[in-house]
């Protein structure tokens, strides 16, 4: 298991992938930085989004509108 860093994920995002990652591994301004190196049509999955607050989830939502899922199941 090679656990990614959040700049790993920024890269991978500028390189024009989408991500699917998990809450729990990676804080929230992790994330925000990473939804907003997203390119257009690219969409960032995040699993037990619950970890997080829901002024975290507007605040990652906001820096990629539309391209964020959050799993709160």
């Amino acid at each position: 298991d090679c656990m990614k860093t959040g700049l790993d994920l920024k890269s991978i995002a500028q390189a024009g992938g989408s991500l699917v990652v998990d809450a729990i591994k990676y804080t929230a301004l992790d994330l925000k930085g990473v939804a907003s190196a997203l390119n257009k049509g690219a969409t960032l999955t995040i699993k037990n989004a619950d970890k997080f607050t829901a002024l975290d989830c507007k605040g990652i939502a906001a820096a990629a509108q539309g391209q964020v899922i959050f799993d709160f199941s």
